[in-house]
């Protein structure tokens, strides 16, 4: 009796040392630990130019978030080589598109969220400042049923809202439910960024 006992309590504190990113495999889940185990791949090199957009904004201001979007067509030119198109969105304000050349994308795979459908990106003041990059895609719409048609929009400068469930996510705390059925928060990437250069890399 003693024996299981103590075995018992060595697995529990195994448990509790494991770190979050162990704990995602441990358990097979997708939200278990902060962040998910969907792809995601972005870089920018803003030493390139591009600080007039609503991504730099983001990336140098909190409580400033943006939905971030990439062409995937390329656009060939004698001088620039392959270029895309960054599509940037922000609640209030016109959408901003702009050729991005390959050297500020430093020509590695994009893969923007779940299908390539969006990121969004900014940092939160009531976390002082840190940087989140979240997937466009309702987590439990999608959880729900596979699909990636669950976009979510802006409902106001710090909340997106699910036409489908109702849920709104908060983005100042984490992307939780603050509005609607209780449900997982939003999918979350792994990201940095110094030296003006922007980073998504998940899982690492």
């Amino acid at each position: 009796m003693r024996k299981t006992l103590y075995n018992l309590l060595a697995a529990a504190a195994v448990l509790l040392t494991t770190s979050c990113d162990t704990l995602d495999t441990f358990f097979g889940g997708q939200t278990v630990g902060e962040y998910t185990n969907h792809q995601a791949y972005f870089y920018m090199d803003f030493s390139y130019g591009h600080t007039n957009t609503y991504l730099s904004e983001a990336l140098n201001s909190t409580n400033v978030f943006t939905v971030i979007t990439t062409d995937p067509t390329i656009h060939m030119s004698s001088t620039e080589g392959g270029t895309y198109t960054l599509s940037c969105e922000m609640y209030g304000v016109a959408k901003k598109n702009e050729t991005i050349s390959e050297a500020s994308l430093t020509k590695v795979p994009r893969q923007l969220g779940i299908d390539g459908r969006g990121l969004i990106v900014g940092r939160s003041s009531f976390q002082d400042g840190e940087l989140y990059v979240f997937d466009r895609q309702c987590p439990n719409c999608w959880n729900a049923n596979n699909y990636s048609n669950y976009l979510l929009s802006f409902s106001d400068a710090h909340n997106m809202v699910c036409n489908t469930c109702h849920r709104t996510y908060g983005l100042l705390n984490g992307g939780v439910v603050v509005s609607g059925d209780s449900g997982e928060k939003l999918f979350r990437y792994r990201a940095s960024y110094s030296n003006q250069l922007f980073r998504v890399q998940n899982p690492q």
